[in-house]
């Protein structure tokens, strides 16, 4: 009975692919194989090098090559040294508003020289203009005054 029994119990975990314990052990298991990347090491690159001589002598350049090369990082394109523009204050304009949708068609704006916005609308020219002075003066740059019409009645306008 136990044969019998020990053989439907194998045919069962046969049938349905279940292993019994010892088969388990039995089975011997094979590490598979480690896939190493192999990594391209950058090539170098000749380096420019500036030097400092004496008062008497210019500025020499020189081109270096790399003897040897130990374990260079790859790095980006060197960073070019920028030095900041020196930029002009933008000019305030007083001009008339030339748009007869706006709330505010006829009356004197400031705006900032390159902007398609209102500063603030005034009533008269004069007050645009006071108004664009403190501006220009707080900003250290100056005021453009238009005609109604718009062309330039006056450039450089500001205070000496």
């Amino acid at each position: 009975m136990n044969k019998t029994l020990l053989l439907s119990v194998t045919a069962f975990f046969l049938l349905y692919g279940c292993s019994t314990q010892n088969e388990q052990k039995m089975e011997k298991t094979e590490p598979k194989p480690v896939v190493e990347k192999k990594v391209e090491e950058p090539k170098p690159v000749p380096v420019e090098k500036e030097t400092v001589a004496p008062k008497k002598a210019a500025v020499q350049k020189k081109t270096e090559t790399p003897k040897k090369v130990v374990a260079q990082k790859k790095t980006d394109a060197p960073k070019e040294v920028v030095e900041p523009k020196e930029e002009k204050a933008a000019k305030y304009h007083v001009s008339q508003n030339k748009d007869p949708k706006s709330d505010s068609y006829r009356s004197w704006r400031v705006r900032k020289q390159g902007s398609q916005k209102t500063i603030k609308f005034f009533p008269t020219q004069k007050e645009a203009i006071a108004y664009a002075e403190s501006l220009a003066d707080s900003a250290g740059s100056s005021v453009v005054i238009h005609k109604m019409d718009g062309s330039i009645r006056k450039q450089d306008y500001s205070k000496k």
